[in-house]
């Protein structure tokens, strides 16, 4: 049967946007206004944000799930609905009449299972929707389907928000969150339909051994020097954003007292700006290394959560300045830690050494959040201070993600920024 290529291209843009509708709906403030409503403290909520983290190993037992001969997309299809199944319970599960330990550990299966789920099903759908995309298009294929993607989310956050904040405001929040739920069943269904649209990969398509992945993973982490500096880079990065950022959407809600409908409008602004900044980013990377870029995105990181810092309940409007300075930052950082992969590692060994780099990452993101949440709960516990201060856990954790930010933007600029690109080695022989 003839692959029509055009047609699965388009649905694999409206799938992307669709899976990008759902995973709004279970991360950040959201996240945080269903939490509240179990009766989670933001110790755990923190924990629990930081499942998508944790989550990445599961890329490295990705080739599992397919054998030669068998269908990807039904295999992707069957996995997706299991997934946002899982997602869309999330809702519900505040609202059933069990004790609050039943409904915290019952919310902690489901949705740490998704996002194993959607980990697990991450590479091998990139791959096979994207052998319908030409070599020469990709670049320009992946920018318009992350265009629709944010201004698509923009939008549906900023409805959904609205949605929760007025039927809080008329005395019926419960109802606010079971539309959520109700809406993500939709956007689900909806998300199924696209998969069905694009064609399958070929039976005689090659297809990895089982445990290619994960021996390929530890064999370029113990043999290549490169790789294993590029990993140092993972681990301060993972540490300092999870010792902070996990623990921002009970902060926005709970001391900051902003509204999810100001929430949204604030990821508005993050997705402009992101997108006002990438071009710039881009050009920076061409003319001087991807090195360089991420140097110059970690000041601006670093700065925000300096700001960040300093946020209060009086001067919570800070929060929007390190929103600025982040959505900045992470239009370098984002591409800067995948393409620097590229300036120092063979490209055949790319998805072997990201693989790699994923899952370390991941892991050690997930243990720092339970560092980040000890702080959280200590401060708390101490009624909002710290040696005899009156600070907010948040503002100790914004700033010791900025100490290791600096540690970092120090080991990029005097380490990695000073390795042989494999450029200049191809070029010098």
């Amino acid at each position: 049967m003839k692959r029509n290529s055009a047609r699965t291209r388009r649905a694999y843009i409206v799938e992307a946007l669709l899976e990008y509708m759902v995973s709004l709906l279970v991360t950040g403030a959201f996240l945080a206004a269903i939490l509240k409503q179990v009766g989670v403290s933001d110790a755990l909520t923190g924990v629990v944000s930081s499942f998508i983290s944790f989550a990445c190993v599961a890329q490295l037992f990705s080739s599992m799930i397919v054998r030669k001969g068998s269908s990807v997309k039904r295999r992707m299809l069957i996995l997706a609905l299991v997934n946002e199944l899982m997602f869309s319970t999330l809702y519900i599960i505040p609202f059933v009449p069990l004790g609050q330990s039943v409904k915290t550990a019952l919310f902690v299966v489901m949705i740490l299972g998704a996002y194993l789920i959607l980990n697990l099903t991450t590479p091998v759908k990139y791959k096979w929707l994207m052998s319908f995309v030409g070599a020469n298009e990709r670049g320009r294929f992946t920018a318009n389907k992350e265009i629709v993607s944010l201004i698509g989310g923009m939008l549906f956050t900023l409805a959904m928000g609205r949605l929760v904040d007025y039927c809080k405001e008329i005395g019926r929040e419960q109802t606010g969150f079971i539309l959520c739920g109700v809406t993500m069943v939709a956007v689900s269904l909806l998300h199924m339909v696209s998969i069905l649209l694009c064609d399958d990969e070929p039976e005689n398509a090659p297809r990895p051994q089982a445990d290619n992945q994960l021996k390929a993973a530890f064999s370029m982490i113990t043999g290549n020097k490169a790789l294993r500096k590029l990993l140092l880079i993972d681990v301060l990065w993972k540490t300092a954003i999870y010792m902070s950022t996990p623990y921002y959407g009970t902060y926005l809600i709970g001391e900051l007292g902003f509204s999810l409908t100001f929430v949204s409008a604030l990821g508005i602004v993050y997705g402009v700006v992101r997108a006002l900044a990438s071009p710039q980013c881009g050009r920076i990377a061409d003319r001087r290394g991807w090195s360089s870029l991420l140097t110059l995105c970690l000041i601006v990181a670093a700065a925000g959560f300096l700001v960040n810092a300093f946020t209060r309940p009086e001067s919570r409007m800070l929060y929007v300045v390190y929103y600025v300075f982040y959505a900045v930052s992470m239009a370098g950082i984002n591409s800067g830690l995948t393409n620097i992969t590229y300036d120092y590692i063979d490209e055949g060994y790319f998805a072997q050494a990201m693989g790699a780099r994923n899952a370390v990452s991941g892991i050690v993101g997930f243990l720092a959040s339970l560092l980040g949440g000890v702080i959280v709960s200590r401060i708390q516990a101490a009624g909002n201070t710290l040696f005899g201060l009156n600070v907010y856990a948040q503002q100790v954790n914004s700033a010791v993600t900025f100490a290791l930010l600096i540690a970092l933007l120090a080991y990029t600029h005097f380490v990695i920024a000073k390795m042989p690109r494999l450029s200049d080695e191809k070029s010098a022989s």
